[in-house]
């Protein structure tokens, strides 16, 4: 097959799967019917698991045996299909800031007037995909419900930038916002940090090594399915090991390329629930998927941080798996993840 014809080929793929995201979720379990997958008597979504099911049939390459450059176009392709229409706001402007790496592209998202609370926003994506686009709907969406002033940040990604890149500049992105929130017009004692799977990690991260330091913590943080554990195997990443869209296979080619170095996984700034000290951090809501393998370890760092002391707001999907927060196109539960996150930072920061 050529390369034009591959081209034309996915995009009928992809049109074909957005307008069957779309099909209401009843009919889709009839069509379904006995083939519907249960895991300790839960059911996936439906509307999920008919994507997946028409993925696998497509025979198109998984994102880990593509390899990091070619993965990061299909995953930049994938996005738009369960995703939201961006919505219009205030105003979003593009623009780069000083990191130790070099210039940090960020993008900052506002849709109410005057000075107001922000969250900066790590995108997910395995450290190795991901950009200012691909969450780009979800964003603009937050930013609405939220009140907030929402920054994303682009870091540099693995494996060209291992750890501790990804790291650093999360750092260098939250201190810049928090010594100009005056000129960007926010209240700098309501800054906020969060980020789906690599980037609650990174968000976790980040607050534990401000603890460590002493620098200005986040007034609060959003976990979103968060990686918390690259060095250990909870059972949740057998049980759904496979089929599930962020499979073992990808997940191994995520670690290997965010932390290469002999011994790396077990340093806490890149497995936070290795933490030896919980006390201290800012309030979180911790959002877990069921049929998710990072589902554990999310659950587990949430516990340790309640223990300590911390507020923690839970919030569980059982039926959704890990990418909810990007598939609010296609099923409520993204829709709800959204909100969910949007009434967290309202009544943590106001707005």
């Amino acid at each position: 097959m050529s390369a034009a014809e591959f081209n034309v080929k996915g995009r009928i793929e992809a049109f074909l799967a957005h307008r069957i995201l779309r099909l209401p979720p009843g009919f889709v379990a009839w069509l379904l019917g006995k083939r519907r997958r249960i895991v300790n008597g839960v059911a996936l979504d439906p509307t999920v698991q008919l994507s997946l099911d028409l993925f696998k049939l497509t025979g198109r390459p998984t994102m880990d045996q593509l390899g990091p450059e070619a993965a990061r176009l299909e995953f930049a392709k994938l996005v738009p299909i369960a995703d939201l229409a961006p919505r219009p706001l205030l105003d979003v402007q593009n623009r780069t800031i000083p990191g130790p790496g070099g210039p940090i592209p960020i993008r900052i998202y506002r849709d109410k007037p005057g000075i107001r609370p922000a969250v900066v926003f790590v995108h997910g994506g395995g450290f190795v995909v991901g950009n200012l686009d691909t969450h780009d709907p979800p964003l603009r969406e937050l930013a609405h419900q939220s009140g907030c002033v929402v920054i994303a940040v682009d870091y540099r990604l693995a494996p060209e930038h291992p750890f501790p890149a990804a790291l650093d500049d999360a750092l260098a992105a939250l201190a810049w916002v928090q010594k100009n929130a005056r000129a960007l017009q926010l209240q700098g004692d309501k800054i906020a940090m969060g980020g789906d799977s690599a980037g609650g990690n990174l968000t976790a991260a980040v607050c534990h090594e401000l603890r460590r330091t002493g620098g200005q913590l986040p007034a609060a943080q959003v976990l979103i399915y968060p990686a918390t554990d690259m060095h250990n195997l909870a059972p949740s990443r057998e049980t759904y090991a496979q089929g599930y869209f962020l499979d073992r296979g990808l997940i191994d080619m995520f670690v290997r390329a965010y932390a290469p170095a002999p011994g790396q996984t077990a340093d806490p700034r890149v497995s936070p629930l290795l933490s030896v000290d919980f006390t201290g951090q800012p309030p979180a809501l911790l959002i877990t998927a069921g049929f998710d393998p990072l589902q554990d370890e999310g659950l587990a760092y949430g516990r340790k941080l309640e223990v300590a002391g911390c507020k923690v707001a839970f919030l569980h999907f059982p039926q959704q798996i890990h990418g909810v927060f990007g598939m609010a196109g296609a099923v409520d539960d993204g829709r709800l993840a959204i909100a969910a996150c949007a009434r967290f930072l309202r009544e943590t920061l106001g707005g």
